[in-house]
């Protein structure tokens, strides 16, 4: 953070240059209604954070999300699909300074085995690992998609909403939402960029953009330097409030705005 149509054709599986096959996807739902984001009924959750741009802040948001679905007491899986390793680096700054509840050293490939109930699975993959993202989606209950405002960055999450909905499985829904936002809402550049996520969003039933944002804020640096998360480190700050607001549209699903049928 410091620093679309639908395809109504069957899948193939694609494999990268080490011979991994992404799984076959399910058939794209035909009836027109929209994708709610709902947990198994064991409580348990397969999370991929991605974007084909680069800095759009998903490994800072796959740790603070980590650490907040942790400190309410689920239990969480991480993988690690970067080769900048930020996520894991991050993990392993909070271990040397003694942070608590402390997270596992994240997985660095989406072949994991079945996750116990009310596991959380988060998993931060971007462009430079294709195949692995294929992968990771095609077993999603959801994907959240963070964009920066910008033309550039609209027009590829439009390119990487195209590739990720033609892989997801029937009921994994798609969460876009603005991050590194000016604060406020008098940014012109974010509100046209929500217009824009609105239009896209109406586009595909899978797709919906939730309301809550994260501006472009230092706290956020800080929980990279830290190894702690802006919750932790400003419990009261604008950060936070915008961090705890994500969060919690993300676990209750209805808070996300979805394409009426």
């Amino acid at each position: 953070m410091c620093a679309a149509k639908a395809s109504k054709n069957k899948t193939e599986k694609r494999s990268d240059k080490d011979g991994r096959k992404a799984p076959d996807k399910a058939k794209k739902r035909a009836d027109g209604k929209s994708v709610a984001a709902s947990p198994k009924p064991d409580g348990s959750r397969y999370i991929v954070v991605g974007n084909l741009k680069g800095g759009s802040g998903k490994s800072t948001v796959v740790f603070n999300l980590a650490v907040w679905l942790a400190a309410q007491g689920h239990a969480i899986r991480l993988v690690d699909l970067d080769p900048q390793k930020t996520l894991s680096d991050l993990v392993a700054v909070r271990a040397e300074i003694g942070w608590e509840p402390l997270l596992d050293t994240p997985a660095a490939s989406p072949d994991l085995p079945a996750a116990p109930p009310d596991t959380w699975t988060l998993v931060d993959v971007g462009a430079a690992d294709m195949a692995g993202m294929l992968e990771a989606v095609g077993v999603a209950d959801l994907v959240l998609v963070p964009v920066m405002p910008g033309q550039a960055d609209i027009w590829a999450t439009q390119r990487y909403l195209r590739t990720i909905d033609r892989e997801r499985p029937d009921h994994c829904a798609i969460r876009l939402f603005v991050n590194r936002a000016d604060p406020g809402d008098a940014s012109r550049e974010t509100r046209e960029a929500v217009v824009a996520l609105e239009a896209i969003a109406g586009m595909l039933g899978s797709v919906s953009v939730l309301p809550a944002r994260l501006g472009r804020r230092i706290a956020f640096c800080r929980s990279l330097s830290e190894g702690s998360a802006v919750f932790e480190l400003e419990p009261k700050s604008k950060a936070s409030e915008e961090f705890q607001a994500l969060a919690q549209a993300i676990v209750e699903p209805r808070r996300g705005r979805n394409r009426k049928s």
